[in-house]
């Protein structure tokens, strides 16, 4: 078997894992009781992706990862969307794991691989709100809407140097000059506002580390829409054919039919996007600024339409709390806001678009 087979075998593999844990272990009931702990997520879970190798997923081969591309961690953040995982997947096993090892600093890498692949260290990414400053080796500024930022053990902060050269740093939580205020998001999930009073830090990068690590966030967070959206259509056309009104199922009536079929195709067109803006990934200028920034621009709005529809089909227990689709719904919601909306990536689209033959992505 030739390398490209075993890849694709391994690929298989890995992926029928995620759906194989998501189905059989992470329930939407399992989900319900996970949204009433203290710690916001399951410990038993957590545990159970150190066991499974999910945490070393980045992580490179001699350091006993897969060094996961695009399309495998793409994988896991569908599984995430479907499943509306409540554990800091993105933001410690993807991106966080990721870019300590894009680093170049092997005694950080040594130093820190064990506990991110057995789960003891988590990350969070910090890289919203007003612009944190970087001086003598220091951050000072704040940073908001922290996504796991409340139980993560070290944070990847995004900052700006004296310079004003963009930078990317790793803070541990514990030191001094960090403090952060817990809260919980619209969709259960814990956050955190991030302070630092001049907290030691040490450096993972410059601009296009951080640039980086933005994109693959947006892409991420695309295919946990496209997981999300999959498990809206299935839960909805399920509903379609058991709701009867006047004697027949609702889903023979052709109105409905005809919602069902806006949001298979805007199924298909996240997938699509979602596909193109991983690829994109490996591109740089204006191709990557372009197919990254349309796709979460578009995303965005579809999962809403797509959200939106579900919730309509449903009726009124559409937004009830017993209901699955009011969880998605939720989630999609937040993670469009930690993308920044439609406009800011539309913005970015259209800088890229400026380069001759490029063309817009279609509207919804």
């Amino acid at each position: 078997m030739g390398a490209d087979a075993q890849a694709r075998e391994l690929q298989q593999m890995v992926r029928e894992g995620f759906v194989r844990y998501g189905r059989d272990r992470y329930t939407f009931e399992r989900r319900r009781e996970v949204l009433g702990t203290a710690e916001g997520y399951s410990t038993e879970a957590w545990n159970d992706y150190a066991e499974l190798g999910w945490l070393a997923l980045c992580l490179p081969e001699d350091l006993g990862g897969l060094q996961a591309d695009a399309e495998m961690t793409g994988a896991l953040m569908e599984t995430v969307g479907r499943h509306l995982l409540m554990e800091p997947l993105l933001a410690s096993a993807v991106l966080g794991t990721a870019a300590i090892a894009r680093a170049g600093d092997e005694a950080l890498l040594g130093e820190m691989s064990p506990g991110l692949a057995d789960g003891t260290r988590k990350l969070a990414i910090a890289f919203q709100g007003a612009p944190v400053r970087l001086y003598d080796g220091a951050l000072h500024g704040e940073s908001v809407n922290v996504l796991h930022g409340d139980v993560a053990d070290f944070m990847l902060v995004g900052c700006a140097g004296a310079d004003g050269a963009a930078a990317l740093c790793l803070v541990d939580a514990s030191s001094t000059g960090v403090s952060r205020r817990a809260y919980r998001l619209v969709d259960g999930r814990g956050a955190a506002i991030l302070s630092l009073d001049g907290a030691p830090a040490r450096m993972l990068g410059d601009a296009a580390a951080l640039d980086r690590l933005r994109d693959e966030s947006a892409v991420a967070l695309c295919a946990e829409a496209l997981g999300s959206v999959e498990r809206l259509i299935e839960a909805t056309a399920d509903y379609l054919q058991v709701r009867k009104q006047f004697g027949r199922a609702i889903g023979t009536y052709q109105a409905l039919q005809h919602r069902m079929s806006e949001m298979y195709l805007l199924r298909e067109e996240i997938r699509a996007l979602t596909a193109a803006a991983r690829v994109a990934l490996e591109a740089g200028g204006p191709e990557r600024e372009r197919s990254i920034g349309g796709a979460v621009a578009y995303v965005v709005r579809a999962a809403r339409e797509v959200g939106n529809a579900a919730v309509q089909l449903h009726g009124g227990v559409g937004v009830t709390d017993e209901l699955e689709i009011s969880h998605h719904f939720r989630r999609l919601m937040v993670n469009a806001a930690l993308q920044g909306g439609f406009d800011p990536n539309f913005e970015r689209f259209a800088r890229g678009s400026e380069t001759p033959g490029s063309a817009k992505p279609g509207g919804h």
